[in-house]
C-alpha cells in the first residue's frame, strides 16, 4: 500500500537534507494510514484496548530526501500471527521513483495491563482485517 507525502522544512537539517530520524516517523505514518484504510483507526483500537508497540525498528538510508520531495512509502506486512506483525517499508521519490530508503518494523498487540493478546481468539474483526492485508500481499 502507498502512502504518499511531502517534506517539510522542519524536517530537513543544516545539509538541506531530510534528518535520519524522520524517516522513522514516515514509517509510523504510512502504519497508520494503512489502519485507517482497514477501517481500524489506531484510536478505536486503542479505545478497544488494545496497542501495537514497537518492538524493533531499522532503516538502511539509500539516498537524501530534501524540502518540498513528494515522497512514496510503500508499506507491507511481512509477518502476521494475530500476536505479532511485522512491516517493511520502501520510501520512494515520487518524481524519479528512485529508493531513498528501506525500513522493518516488528510489532506486538497487547493489553492495558501490558499482557500480549491474541487477536483472532478475543478481536477477530482486526485479526481479519489485518490478516486479510497480510495475505493479499503474499
Amino acid at each position: 500500500m502507498e502512502y504518499i507525502r511531502k517534506v517539510n522544512y522542519y524536517e530537513t537539517d543544516n545539509m538541506g537534507v531530510v534528518h535520519h530520524s524522520n524517516y522513522i516517523r514516515y514509517f509510523e505514518e504510512a502504519r497508520i494510514d494503512i489502519l485507517d484504510r482497514l477501517n481500524l483507526g489506531y484510536s478505536e483500537i486503542e479505545r478497544q484496548g488494545i496497542f501495537i508497540p514497537v518492538l524493533e525498528c531499522e532503516c538502511k538510508y539509500i539516498k537524501s530526501a530534501s524540502f518540498g520531495m513528494c515522497l512514496i512509502i510503500e508499506t507491507e506486512i511481512t509477518a502476521f500471527d494475530g500476536i505479532r506483525m511485522e512491516m517493511e517499508y520502501t520510501v520512494k521519490d515520487e518524481q524519479s521513483r528512485a529508493i531513498l530508503a528501506k525500513g522493518k518494523t516488528k510489532h506486538c498487540f497487547l493489553n492495558k495491563s501490558f499482557k500480549p493478546v491474541r487477536l483472532k481468539k478475543n478481536y477477530p474483526d482486526i485479526y481479519n482485517a489485518l490478516y486479510n492485508f497480510y495475505t493479499e500481499g503474499k
